[in-house]
């Protein structure tokens, strides 16, 4: 059984989870104009099932946003800090995604999203509102960046374990857990819908929840993390800019497909691959793209056999 961190706090870790940086802060008094255009930037990770030197992003995490308004940017977790920086100055959100990448200062994602982090933490303190969402692997880390404390988390023994949420006495005041709809509130303290894994994957050896109430969940933490993003004011320069850089040059991979030989099942659906250090050309067309996304999942799954652990 795989081993998994928890944050050694009372409150379970929630499948996704908002750190508006230092600290939440509460919506402004007077009414503000706010971006209808939102875009997210999502961090790439190596590992499978990207191909060896490539990295990936899983195809929910992109639904999610999407389904919440807003569009995605991958920002890739070894492009150059200047190519973060430009981008960071364009999207309005950044979402760190759960995942396998090791958690320690000098390892390409850590460095990348400790970055990252520390860019949204300045512009808060610089009045330029900037959430950072993080599921899992997301939230860990924002875990050690914030509290610059390598030993914040600890093993625990525990996987495949959905089970009611217990809120702890600060959570009464989260700018967060208070802007969710009563009925979620309730949902989420009395049923089993807060899964410690990755939001809306359908791999069978897990079970992840997904009942009316868990989907409504899982909505409304999205619309959370999108209507925050929607006070941020970043954006691109003109359209042609921001179509270089949306995820639509992009074709997913069909990394869920049961395949006969393969020992394990797959986690994720869906998944963008980038295929080597810095190969950032998009797919030729979406026919081709989806062929030669395809064949690339294939090879990958054939090398290892299941995606990453969270």
């Amino acid at each position: 059984m795989a081993r998994r961190h928890t944050l050694l706090v009372q409150l379970p870790a929630l499948l996704a989870l908002l750190m508006a940086c230092q600290a939440a802060r509460p919506p402004p008094a007077v009414q503000e104009q706010l971006n209808e255009r939102p875009i997210i930037g999502i961090l790439s990770q190596p590992g499978p099932p990207a191909p060896e030197g490539g990295s990936y992003i899983a195809g929910s995490y992109v639904k999610w946003a999407e389904a919440a308004g807003a569009r995605v940017v991958p920002i890739f977790y070894d492009e150059s800090r200047e190519q973060m920086l430009y981008k960071f100055n364009i999207i309005n959100g950044l979402l760190l995604p759960g995942g396998g990448a090791k958690l320690q200062k000098g390892h390409p994602f850590f460095d990348a999203a400790d970055y990252l982090v520390k860019l949204a933490i300045k512009a808060n303190d610089q009045g330029d509102y900037f959430p950072v969402h993080g599921t899992c692997l997301g939230m860990e880390t924002l875990a050690i960046v914030v509290s610059r404390n390598v030993s914040i988390l600890s093993d625990m023994d525990a996987e495949d374990a959905p089970a009611p949420l217990l809120y702890n006495e600060e959570a009464e005041d989260s700018h967060f857990f208070s802007s969710l709809p009563p009925s979620v509130v309730r949902n989420l303290q009395n049923t089993p819908i807060a899964m410690e894994n990755h939001a809306h994957e359908w791999p069978t050896f897990l079970h992840i929840p997904h009942s009316p109430e868990a989907v409504v969940m899982g909505q409304e933490v999205a619309n959370f993390f999108v209507r925050e993003a929607r006070r941020n004011k970043h954006k691109p320069h003109n359209e042609a800019e921001e179509d270089d850089l949306l995820i639509y040059r992009y074709a997913p991979a069909f990394t869920g497909r049961h395949m006969e030989g393969r020992e394990e099942e797959a986690d994720f659906e869906q998944t963008y691959l980038f295929t080597g250090p810095h190969a950032r050309a998009p797919r030729a067309g979406a026919g081709a793209g989806a062929g030669a996304a395809a064949a690339a999942a294939g090879a990958a799954a054939a090398a290892v056999a299941a995606a990453a652990v969270v």
